[in-house]
């Protein structure tokens, strides 16, 4: 057995020594590796402001006519557009609306007698068997009863819009935020019923110091961080051009594009500090940091070439850099803790 486990040992000895000849003369296996182009695009320095999200309606509803509180909304009760808000309720309604219908009734039949009447006596002075004096005075009755009609359904009308903001609606999709008046309580004509807030727009405000109005610009998009350290984006939609609080300060109003926050969310909003400048840029994962500084490998013909880079503004996931790399250039973001220059690689699938 002794010389069969010197034979197995010599073959062995000699696989590995062939491997590493042929490791020397050929390089090392191909390194698998990642890419990701390297951009050109716009950045600018910036600075971090404090900010909020806020619906963009806030609304206090009023009682439109006086009565007692049947119902109530509940609070963060979400609510579609002209959705009942509750129910007042007035009992003197119910009878002027009575009244008035019994009076409409009455001044119909009025109105229809005088319409016949004006028939037969129209028949009769055919016959001259009437005065003209008889139909004038018929035409003047049947004209003051059409009007009288006429009066008594306007009231009508009048009264049943009345009834009508017994129930207030909600002027826009939304959810009850407070509960200005409770069940059993008597409201007058224009006494708060409660308070609503718009659900399908979040928009967020930021107060900006005045030295930064000349990044203020409609449709600038500018970067803001939520509380769970997310960026997403916002676009600028207004803003006041005026110092109109008591620090002086810009008030702007920017529509948020993520469509996640939460009215009353606090941000922090990137502020660019300066107009943007066209820069190289590249994924923060193709960096390479050591300590004597920072570089990348750049891709072609599938042989890694490690380019020297100083690094700049950073957004997002993307970073400025400045060395021999271009737009368009592949770059390595995976594999590259131990790629080595001019080694050969193998993308990723």
């Amino acid at each position: 057995m002794q010389p069969f486990k010197s034979k197995f040992a010599f073959s062995l000895l000699m696989l590995i020594m062939t491997s590493q000849l042929t490791w020397a003369q050929q390089g090392p296996p191909p390194a698998l590796v990642k890419t990701a182009p390297a951009t050109a695009t716009e950045m600018a320095p910036t600075r971090a402001v404090a900010a909020y999200s806020k619906s963009k309606y806030i609304t206090t509803i009023k009682a439109q006519s006086s009565g007692q509180v049947i119902k109530i909304a509940n609070l963060g009760q979400v609510v579609e557009q002209g959705e009942p808000l509750g129910l007042i309720a007035d009992e003197e309604y119910t009878l002027r609306l009575d009244e008035l219908r019994n009076a409409i009734a009455s001044q119909q039949a009025q109105v229809d007698f005088l319409k016949s009447e004006s028939l037969r006596l129209k028949s009769l002075e055919t016959q001259n068997l009437t005065s003209r004096t008889a139909l004038e005075k018929n035409a003047a009755e049947l004209k003051a009863g059409k009007a009288d009609l006429a009066q008594a359904r306007s009231r009508l009308q009048q009264i049943e819009n009345d009834i009508s903001n017994l129930t207030p609606k909600a002027p826009y999709q939304g959810f009850v935020t407070e509960q200005l008046a409770q069940p059993g309580q008597f409201l007058i004509e224009g006494q708060d019923f409660l308070q609503i807030m718009s659900a399908d727009e979040t928009e967020i405000l930021a107060q900006l110091p005045y030295k930064l109005k000349s990044v203020l610009q409609v449709g600038a998009q500018w970067q803001f961080i939520d509380q769970a350290g997310n960026s997403h984006q916002a676009e600028v939609e207004r803003f006041i051009p005026a110092a109109t609080s008591n620090s002086r300060q810009i008030q702007v109003h920017l529509k948020d594009l993520s469509a996640q926050l939460l009215p009353g969310e606090p941000v922090q909003l990137m502020v660019p500090e300066s107009q943007p400048q066209t820069i190289i840029a590249v994924p923060r994962d193709a960096l390479v940091l050591r300590r004597q500084g920072a570089y990348i490998f750049t891709i072609k013909d599938n042989i890694a070439t490690k380019v020297n880079v100083t690094t700049g503004l950073a957004s997002g996931n993307l970073i400025a850099v400045q060395g021999n790399v271009a737009a368009g250039d592949q770059v390595v973001i995976r594999g590259n803790e131990r790629l080595r220059d001019q080694q050969a690689v193998q993308l990723m699938e």
